[in-house]
């Protein structure tokens, strides 16, 4: 299903392996260059900042050349800029199979703006040939059918992300149009919606026949751990039941069942650094740390313990020292923790895999075959060697 060459997105990998051991003095220049040698990629991936670029000069060039149509096709009304927005929508997508299978194009930045630029254009003709009054559900829909394409095709990060925001709109939205019962029972809706593709992410990750898709996989469970909290938010619960349900809550007022999402609140972040401590998962340790941020806030707003100021550099002092501590504590490694930076780790982590590509490539060099060698012609004799061989 995706779109590029499988055996170059394997040989690319193998090669960010070797540069990450070779940048930590793991493996010497000879034997980077001999892996480079062994697994050739022909995928074009610029730096990062030349991906911005072409990313940037590919959408001007989109927009600049649907205005050109539009204007010339403007007597045409609403229906001729519907029919633009689809045969642009399906040119975006056909040039960015173009540049993948012909130009070799990975993550150069042209790729992703089409892919952007297809979706944009598909959803607006939608928009225009509805005059924009389609259920929300309709519009979610529509979202995750092409988003979720553009990931099982190009397995574009960002798509991932409107994948799973579009998966809760359409829970939202449906549970919405039930009725009122049914309102009550959304923040558990998304909190099972989002726990469900935090596992089956965790799931997939794990298979060999996804490796491919691994950083949409992680950007998924960020994604799901992050929406997860939020729907068992009192804050954001409290506050999204006041304007779209009209609760009309008074200062000092609860919402029926808040002790339990106050639980939720101060528990969930607390339980996701706890299982990642208990996993040696970073995503869960990273995550629950940032929402650390939820708690308090959730708190300080509704409950003010000490002016913003203050709060804010304690809680400042207080990270900068809880940090220290344990960059000092983990200067050398323990129960599986270090310090290191991600980069440092990950080479040392490769280090048997390059050792096994080191000694698949050097094998065919340094194994002589039988027919190399030639024995006899030689001569001794004495205590001595005459020199002949």
């Amino acid at each position: 299903m995706i779109a590029y060459n499988s055996q170059s997105l394997d040989n690319l990998y193998v090669q960010e392996q070797a540069e990450m051991a070779k940048g930590a003095d793991c493996i010497t220049a000879e034997e980077y260059n001999a892996i480079i040698t062994a697994y050739p990629a022909d995928l074009y991936t610029p730096n990062p900042y030349m991906r911005i670029g072409i990313f940037i000069l590919t959408a001007i060039i989109l927009l600049f050349s649907f205005g050109l149509f539009c204007l010339l096709s403007i007597a045409g009304g609403e229906g001729a800029i519907t029919f633009l927005c689809v045969l642009f929508g399906g040119g975006s997508y056909a040039l960015a199979e173009y540049m993948v299978r012909e130009k070799k194009h990975y993550k150069s930045g042209a790729d992703a703006a089409l892919i952007w630029g297809a979706g944009i254009f598909l959803l607006s003709a939608l928009g225009i040939a509805t005059d924009a009054d389609a259920p929300v559900w309709v519009w979610c829909l529509a979202a995750l059918i092409l988003s979720l394409f553009f990931v099982l095709r190009f397995a574009d990060v960002s798509m991932s992300i409107v994948t799973h925001l579009s998966l809760l709109g359409l829970i939202f939205s449906g549970c919405v149009q039930l009725g009122n019962i049914a309102k009550l029972i959304i923040p558990f809706m998304v909190m099972l919606a989002s726990a469900g593709v935090y596992f089956l992410s965790v799931k997939l990750i794990a298979i060999h026949t996804y490796r491919h898709y691994k950083k949409c996989l992680q950007m998924l469970q960020c994604c799901a751990l992050i929406t997860l909290y939020l729907g068992g938010n009192y804050f954001v619960i409290r506050e999204v039941s006041n304007e779209m349900f009209n609760l009309d809550l008074q200062p000092g007022q609860d919402i029926p069942g808040g002790w339990f999402f106050w639980i939720l609140t101060v528990a969930l972040p607390l339980l996701y650094i706890y299982a990642g401590i208990r996993k040696k998962d970073r995503i869960l340790i990273c995550v629950g740390l940032l929402l650390i941020a939820g708690i308090v806030y959730t708190v300080r707003y509704y409950h003010s313990v000490a002016p913003l100021e203050v709060a804010m550099t304690l809680g400042g002092l207080a990270m900068i020292g809880i940090a220290y501590a344990l960059i000092r504590y983990l200067k050398t490694p323990r129960h599986g923790f270090t310090e290191a930076s991600s980069d440092e780790r990950h080479a040392m982590e490769a280090m048997q895999i390059e050792s096994l590509v080191i000694a698949q490539t050097m094998s065919h060099a340094a194994t002589p075959r039988p027919d190399q060698f030639e024995f006899g012609g030689g001569s001794g004799g004495g205590g001595g060697a005459s020199g002949d061989y």
